[in-house]
Order: structure tokens, then sequence, then C-alpha cells
């Protein structure tokens, strides 16, 4: 007599929970927020939220058997209210970031802004960059006590003396108004703003010489920042050579800024950057370790009630050690649940406990929903915890050195199943020499990991620090001449891969038939992935279709730069190179009007224009452009400065012409379905 198995959500009943909470954050951030009032979304879920509570109420009351008769309405009902509070988590935090936005466009000129540094400055594109946390605003009689993230640029030249003085924690203030982040992602590009945006930062601020006081030094709060300055310190002054410093603190508190462009991009490109973005990677090693420990005491009473809080506390311990960067801080907040359901229930789900730390995470911070780490982090441990076990299974091996190193490659294969569609849709590419990579670097990075963490105390005694230091260093840079040996290799990476989020929820449909089809040997399984995957390549085919016929001109964003470009069909993108001033792609007329260009003989050469590509002038064109082209779209793109640009756009908007600055707007791109340049 067979046994049905239950559905796995009887067993992760938080399941049922995350599901209808992230749809409400997702609907609330793509749909509901832009078609309908605060007002209007507020009342709405507070009646629905409000209906589905006095149903579950009813339903309570009713007798044993009328409650299982109902039983399908009490679980809607349920899914509702998690609906709503999804909703309302991402509303109220969209409405936070609106009302900050009012904040700062409501104190336009004489207003003081008091914002205290909570990263450390790094020189970029002559000039120093840095986060800051704006904590008053106002004049000397009225003052507002706010908390918004800003992004601050200083100049180079701006008060030498007071730029040295400047750390975490310090005090600056101005009466510089803070402006929006423009949006200026490029075609395929990384969006600055929106991601900006995720991160809870909507203005940004350039200070030049001048413009800023240094305030006298406050008792600082920024301890975990300054505790992660402090180990930084400590491992310049232990670690040998640039790189190795560099790799070091991404290693043990994810400070990622020194690590050469190179170094990070043959890091990314052979599957490992995992190692260097301190993650559940680190806290797992230091969990597998002491587990380790604890499983050689004897005694069931330190296994069940000492050790559990004592892995908590040396997780957490690490996570601030580490400087409580978002990424650790979800990785122990996942194990965290993990270590308190298998301490309460021997015998407790996985997947349950990720289901609650996902659930827990996002009732806190909703965007993490988008955070590229928060999706490899559960991807990768619900993959694990899955897989890894049928793969390990799959092969046995006699001698128990063989036996570690498969169950090293089974944890290595099994992440990538769900990762997977992840990596491809954000990143591009794939890995091909993963497997390898992993399999010399993870178990290599994990005793460096280790060194690092005992040259924090052990540093400065004489013997014991000096050699730690040496070993430390000289793996570090082992691992580093691996990568990029491996990095060098024909065929490391499959690039050029794009697909849509409809087409990862494809795959991972996909996938999770094929799985089923695995284990329960039923058809219907196999069919259905068929299905997912025909779709799939249908998607695919109508995109390369479509991208074949169209010929396509773009204005890049590239600071103080002129770049514009063509593309027919699926070649690559070419400068644009037309014979004259005048050209036409299809239908639509152009001119471009260059840094260089005579503009009287450039209005000369045509009678009609659709779209004019502006470069940097030495005075304004507009005026003169505007009494033969009123129709026209004005492109202005990226080579002219910010200073002159907002008078551009001021005299554009005055005269009523159609306009895109590339500066603000990011790319302009116009296709066209026919027709090559003439």
């Amino acid at each position: 007599m067979s046994v049905s198995t239950p559905p796995f959500w009887h067993q992760a009943p938080f399941t049922r929970l995350l599901f209808p909470l992230l749809i409400g954050i997702v609907s609330c951030y793509y749909l509901l927020h832009g078609l309908f009032t605060n007002a209007l979304i507020n009342t709405g879920i507070y009646i629905t939220a409000g209906v589905s509570i006095a149903g579950l109420i009813c339903i309570g009351k009713l007798t044993t058997f009328q409650k299982y008769r109902y039983q399908f309405l009490q679980g809607l009902l349920l899914q509702i209210i998690f609906l709503c509070l999804g909703i309302v988590v991402m509303q109220n935090l969209l409405q936070l970031r609106t009302q900050e936005t009012g904040l700062i466009a409501s104190h336009k000129s004489g207003a003081v802004y008091v914002m205290r540094l909570t990263e450390p400055l790094q020189l970029k594109n002559k000039s120093y960059k840095t986060a800051a946390v704006i904590e008053s605003i106002g004049h000397a009689k009225q003052e507002i006590k706010t908390n918004i993230k800003i992004i601050v640029r200083l100049a180079v030249d701006s008060s030498p003396s007071n730029i040295q003085l400047l750390t975490v924690g310090s005090y600056i203030a101005t009466t510089i108004q803070p402006s929006i982040v423009p949006d200026t992602h490029n075609p395929g590009g990384f969006n600055y703003k929106v991601w900006l945006f995720r991160n809870g930062i909507t203005h940004q601020l350039y200070l030049a010489k001048g413009n800023w006081t240094l305030l006298p030094s406050k008792k600082s709060k920024q301890y975990l920042q300054i505790l992660q300055q402090k180990i930084r310190t400590r491992l310049q002054q232990n670690i040998i050579g640039a790189q190795e410093k560099a790799v070091a603190a991404a290693l043990l508190i994810g400070y990622k800024q020194d690590i050469d462009s190179d170094l990070m991009k043959a890091y990314s490109n052979t599957g490992v950057i995992h190692v260097i973005a301190i993650s559940g990677l680190h806290l797992g090693l230091i969990y597998g370790l002491l587990i380790g420990i604890f499983n050689w005491m004897p005694g069931s009473t330190i296994k069940k009630w000492i050790a559990p809080p004592a892995v908590l506390l040396v997780l957490w311990g690490f996570a601030l050690l580490t400087g409580a960067g978002p990424s650790i801080v979800r990785a122990a907040v996942m194990f965290s649940f993990i270590i308190i359901a298998t301490m309460v229930k021997q015998n407790s789900s996985i997947l349950n406990a990720l289901a609650a730390s996902a659930f827990f995470l996002l009732l806190l911070h909703p965007f993490y929903l988008w955070d590229i780490g928060f999706q490899l982090s559960y991807a990768a441990v619900l993959s694990i915890v899955l897989y890894q076990k049928k793969i390990y299974d799959t092969i046995y091996f006699k001698y128990k050195w063989m036996q570690a190193c498969w169950q090293l490659n089974a944890i290595t294969i099994s992440a990538q199943i769900l990762t997977l569609p992840v990596v491809v849709y954000h990143f591009h590419q794939f890995p091909n020499y993963f497997l390898l990579s992993n399999f010399i670097v993870v178990p290599l990075s994990s005793i460096i990991l280790y060194g690092c963490l005992l040259i924090l105390p052990f540093a400065s005694i004489a013997y014991i620090g000096r050699g730690l230091s040496v070993t430390t260093s000289w793996l570090i840079s082992s691992m580093n001449w691996i990568i990029q040996k491996m990095n060098a290799l024909p065929y490391a990476t499959t690039s050029n891969l794009q697909i849509n989020a409809f087409q990862v929820g494809l795959f991972f449909t996909l996938i999770i038939c094929l799985s089923l089809f695995i284990q329960t040997q039923k058809n219907k399984w196999c069919f259905y992935s068929l299905v997912a995957l025909l779709f799939a390549c249908c998607i695919h085919s109508y995109h390369y279709t479509k991208a074949a016929g169209l010929t396509s001109i773009t204005v890049w964003f590239v600071p103080k730069t002129t770049k514009i470009t063509a593309r027919y069909g699926l070649g690559a993108e070419l400068p644009l190179k037309a014979s004259s001033s005048a050209f036409s792609i299809g239908h639509t007329r152009f001119l471009h009007i260059g840094q260089s260009a005579q503009l009287i003989n450039s209005i000369r050469e045509v009678s009609k224009v659709d779209i004019l590509l502006i470069s940097n002038q030495s005075k304004s064109p507009i005026a003169l452009l505007a009494k033969h082209f009123t129709r026209a779209l004005y492109v202005f793109d990226s080579s002219i400065p910010l200073w002159k640009m907002e008078g551009w756009k001021k005299e554009a908007e005055s005269l009523h012409l159609r306009h895109h600055f590339v500066s603000q707007q990011g790319a302009f791109v116009h296709q066209s379905s026919n027709g090559k340049e003439n």
C-alpha cells in the first residue's frame, strides 16, 4: 500500500505566506503605485484586509465540520491578508522616498544641510566620492531632523587640509541643495539611478571648493563603519602586496573598491566572484567549522541547547566584525532561522526556515527582492538543499578523500542549477570553467579567510603575526594567479546571453518540471518542461527576428564625450559615419551639429529635419535652430557640461521645443524598421 507524499507546503508552511507577500510587493511597485494615488491604494488595502480578517473571525466561530467545509475559503482569505501586507510595506517605503524628495525640494535657498559621512572617501573621476546621511535641514531658527541618504562628491581641490580629516562619522555642512540623481544609463547597461533608489538614495550632491564646512567632531554613531575601517587598517598593515590587501579586505569585510578592475573581471569570468563578495559562503564556512567542532563533543545536551546559541553568537559576531553589510546580515538571518528551527524541532524543514528568513527580511526591506545578492543567496541555498544529496548519491567512491572531493563538486554543481537563470539574466554570461575554478578556489579561500581572521588578534605577536601575514599573503597571491590563468584559457566564458524576466520564469518552470519528472517518472512533467522550453525558444526567436530587421541610432551617455553609433540588424554598434552632417535612416531625417560644425552651413544642408543631434557649442545654438526647425526633436549629447546644460534646457522649454538631454535622461535610442543610412 503506497503512502501519498504530503505537499511541500505542509512541511514548509511559511512558503504559503511568502508567495502572497512577494506578489503584493511586486504588484505595488510595478502596477498600483503608478496607476493610483496613495490615498486610494491605502483605502482599498485596508478595506480588503479588514473584510478578510472579519471573514476569518467568522469562520473561526463555526463548528469543526463547518470549518473543514470552508477550509479553502479560509486559506484564500489568509493569502489575501498577506498580499495586502506586501502592498502596505512597499507602499510605505515608496511614500517615504516621495516625502524625502519633497522635503529637499521645499528648501530652495539658504537652508543649511548638516550631514554625516557613512563611507570612506574614494577618489573617482577627479573627485572624492562618499555616502552621507542628512541629519538636519533648516535655518538658524528652524531645523528639521531627517535621515536622508545621499551620494556626495567633493572636488579634489576643495579644502585639502579638511579633506584629510574626513573619515567615517565626520560631519559637514553646506548650503548647496542636493539634486535628484539623473537617469544616465545606456542600453543594456547598469541602471545606477534605479539601483540607488532601491538602496534608499534619490539625491546626490557635488561640493566644490568653499561650498562646505567641516563641523566639530561629534560622538560618532557609525560604530560598525569605524570597526570596519579598523579592520581594513589592520589588513593594510599586515598583508603584503596591493592587490593582496584589496582581496583580503573584500574577502573579510566585503570592501571591493581597491580591487583592480581586470582582476575583478577575472573572478567574475571564472565563476568565483562570490569568494570576494562577503556573503553566505563565508558564514557557511564558519557555520560548518563550528558544527563540526560541536559534533565531536560528547553529550546530547551540549549539541541541543549549548551549541545553537554559541553558533548564533559567533555568526552574528562575525557579521558585526565584518561591518554588518547587507549581504552578510541577510546570510546571518538565514542561518539564524535554520539554527533556531533545528533547535526547536530536530526534524524541522530547512525550506520552512529559508522561507521564514526571506519573509522576515522582505518585511523589513522590500527592495531586497531586487537585490542580486539576495536572489543568488537564496537560489544557491535552495538549490543545494534540493539537489546536492541527489547529485552526491549518483556516484560512489571507495576512498574518503575522493568522497570529500566529490561532495565539494556536488555542492558546486547543485548550486548552479537554480542560480544559472539569475546569473544569465543579470550578467549575460556563463563561466564554462566554474566547476574547476570552484574546486580549487573555494577550499583555498576558506584557508585564506581563517588566516585573515587570525591576523586580527594575533598580528601584534612577533613571530606568529609575521608567519600569518606572509602565509596569507602568499595564498592570496596564488589564488589571484590561478584565477588570472584560468581566465586566460580559451572559451572561459560564454558571453552575450540575453534573456528577459519572463524567460527567467520559463527556465525556472523548466527546471522544476524536469526535477519532478526525474523524481516521479510521470510523463506529464516532461511534457510541461518541453512546453516551457518551447515558449522560451519562441520568445528568443521573436526577439531575434525583430532585431534583424531594425536599424538603430544611439546617442550614448559618456561624460564629456560625444558618442553616436549606428547598428544595422544583428551587427555590432559602429561609430556613425555620415558623408555630411545631414543624413537619414529609413524615413527619419537627422542633422548632427558637431562641436566643430559651422552652424549656418549645417542648416543650409537640409530644409526639413526630424531629429537634431547636438554636441557642445561655445554658445547656445537653440534660438537659431528653432527658427528653422520647430517640430524637430532636439537631442543634446553628453559632451555638454552640466552647468551649460541647465541654461540650454530652460531655453528649450521656453521655446516649447521637444528635447532630450542625455546627461539627465540617459542614452537616446531611435529605431527604424527599414532603411540604412543615406
